[in-house]
């Protein structure tokens, strides 16, 4: 029951902010690589979602969170439903390195795929994994990073407060636009040498080919024409033949 409502929560706050004042919208810049680098988030308790972008393999991304004795610690991470990240093998998916206040290191990576569509914006996502714990007083340090240009977005915090000032954010004032800008640009277009290319995708999702596409659409639609005339043709002729007997 409890996760279940983990989920409802992770997915109330992808709604418009004037629908659902839920996930606080963050926009990572292609600067904030480090945790030191990105924005400093004042209470991990309250709900934010940081969008940002992998724009090669090993790229990174990061940001801080600040937590009291005991509060409540969760996490998840979030791809769109869309390619290239809907392609990527397991291994070439983003994953979390989240660094607690006395050192210690925790990995965060694929536990799970929950594909969901979010009706309001017309967008659709996939769930990679979600930490539910307990947390330590201090700064814990986030990044994200993986083996393939990627779009994600990380879940932090339960707690619905929309507009919290929050430190080393420059375009705070985003909001939806800037998630709708995120969603819409593939990581690709950001790709400067032409030679990289992705990881192979899973073998049990082959991607479509351009035969697979001719075979379902243009190449029947011409078989059907092709078909239709031979019938008039031969109708043509046997009408001819019945008036030539008479």
């Amino acid at each position: 029951m409890k996760k279940f409502v983990l989920i409802a929560v992770a997915l109330f706050g992808l709604l418009p902010a004037s629908i659902a004042k839920a996930h606080d919208p963050i926009i990572l810049t292609f600067d904030q690589r480090t945790p030191v680098d990105g924005p400093l988030l004042p209470d991990g308790t309250i709900s934010f979602a940081l969008y940002g972008s992998l724009d090669s393999r090993g790229d990174t991304r990061g940001f801080r969170v600040n937590f009291n004795e005991g509060d409540v610690l969760y996490l998840s991470i979030l791809i769109p439903d869309l390619p290239p990240e809907n392609k990527l093998g397991d291994s070439s998916l983003p994953y979390l390195k989240m660094e607690d206040p006395n050192g210690a290191t925790t990995k965060i990576a694929l536990t799970e795929k929950v594909s969901f569509p979010e009706p309001f914006t017309g967008t659709n996502y996939v769930r990679l994994t979600e930490l539910l714990s307990v947390a330590v007083s201090g700064t814990y340090s986030v990044t994200i990073t993986g083996d393939a240009p990627t779009r994600f977005t990380v879940s932090v915090g339960q707690k619905e407060m929309f507009g919290t000032a929050v430190e080393n954010v420059p375009n705070r004032d985003l909001g939806v636009a800037g998630v709708m800008e995120w969603y819409s640009a593939s990581p690709l277009a950001n790709l400067v040498d032409e030679s990289t290319t992705l990881p192979p995708a899973d073998e049990t999702a082959p991607a479509e080919t351009p035969t697979d596409q001719e075979d379902s659409g243009l190449g029947r639609g011409a078989l059907y024409l092709l078909v239709a005339v031979l019938v008039v043709l031969v109708l043509g002729r046997a009408a001819k033949v019945k008036r030539d007997s008479k």
